[in-house]
């Protein structure tokens, strides 16, 4: 049963399209804030986070930009908005923060259905828009360009190199993906020698780069590294690891020391770039002159008569009241038109907050 989080603020709406989810055969974890289902995905790891566009306290874009931070989630799940504003500059930030598929409002339930299947199932889903990148094409990573970019994902690299991330477990994953795409998978692969092997290969990538983010020639390699070099290799494969030799031998102490160096210097490389960024966009605000404020007189005021701003109250509650009804379970059968009614309850009910009070006459 795949796992779905359905994160919307409005106990309403949450709790009617949870509801129809769950009757077409999903696992679904309701959340109430982005924060609560932020550290709900991370714990359980669901194929689709479902997030409602706009929040009164957060940005969906940038909850899932911090999801998307996660190496384990951003390989096993995805996250889907449903969202009012459809621009084209909407769709290209929620692409750059790795959202997978933008919905717009009101929603098809039929459509969502069937898009949530696609992405419980791992199919391919055109992307809310198509984002440049960088100039490195074909899908290769480019170290030598991404070290020294701001926008360089670093916590995504620490977390892939960590033994917490690549471990038996992570490499048993990957086997039983390749076996249920029907690709042959070798049953006596040792993983434990597998996962060190992937280790130590990123890890080496890692220590290959300096402080600015450039390569370092093979005769300045870092001084870790270079003892690695001086040291016999460990075994090539993994049925070499089997038959007792240790995997790298002494290498992984080498080369962590190169490695804690390197990673030293990116973080702080890193840093500057971020505290150089704030302080333009600082300098930009401060610089910032204000504009001109031209106040309305009394005759440029439209005067509103107390009895119509009454009337106005009075008929927006009436409806308001209707919506709400109207929106019950197993009132309104259609679910496209139900998900209509809560969105119109929902606007009613900013209206009736926005609306001064009407001092009753003694």
């Amino acid at each position: 049963m795949a796992k779905v989080i359905v994160a919307d603020e409005n106990e309403g709406r949450r709790s009617l399209l949870a509801n129809t989810l769950e009757r077409e055969g999903f696992d679904i974890t309701r959340a109430a804030t982005l924060r609560q289902a932020e550290g709900t995905a991370l714990v359980i790891m669901p194929e689709v986070v479902l997030i409602d566009g706009e929040w009164k306290n957060g940005d969906a874009i940038d909850a899932a930009q911090r999801l998307m931070g996660d190496p384990e989630f951003a390989f096993k799940c995805r996250i889907v908005i449903l969202a009012r504003n459809v621009s084209q500059e909407y769709r290209v930030s929620a692409a750059q923060s790795g959202v997978s598929e933008v919905i717009s409002k009101p929603v098809d339930m039929k459509v969502l259905i069937e898009q949530l299947h696609k992405h419980t199932r791992k199919q391919f889903v055109p992307p809310p828009a198509d984002v440049t990148t960088g100039q490195g094409g074909g899908g290769s990573f480019d170290v030598s360009m991404t070290m020294g970019d701001s926008k360089w994902a670093l916590p995504m690299l620490k977390g892939l190199v960590g033994p917490e991330k690549i471990n038996t477990n992570f490499i048993d994953e990957i086997l039983s993906q390749m076996g249920a795409e029907g690709m042959e998978v070798n049953t006596e692969i040792d993983t434990t020698a597998m996962s060190s092997m992937l280790r130590l290969a990123l890890n080496k990538l890692v220590g290959q780069a300096s402080a600015d983010g450039e390569l370092i020639p093979p005769n300045q390699f870092v001084e870790g590294a270079l003892e690695q070099e001086q040291i016999p290799s460990g075994p090539s494969s993994p049925s070499q690891a089997k038959r007792g030799a240790p995997l790298g031998g002494n290498a992984a102490q080498n080369m962590k020391q190169g490695i804690t160096s390197s990673m030293g210097g990116i973080l702080e490389a890193q840093a500057q770039g971020l505290a150089d960024e704030v302080e333009g966009v600082m300098d930009s605000i401060l610089d910032e002159q204000p504009d001109l404020i031209a106040l309305h007189g009394f005759d440029t005021m439209v005067p509103i008569d107390p009895q119509v701003l009454a009337m106005t109250r009075l008929t927006t509650e009436v409806v308001s009241d209707l919506m709400w009804s109207l929106g019950r379970p197993g009132a309104v059968s259609d679910l496209t038109l139900l998900t209509q009614v809560e969105d119109a309850a929902q606007m009613l009910s900013d209206v009736l907050a926005a609306l001064p009070e009407v001092e009753e006459e003694e």
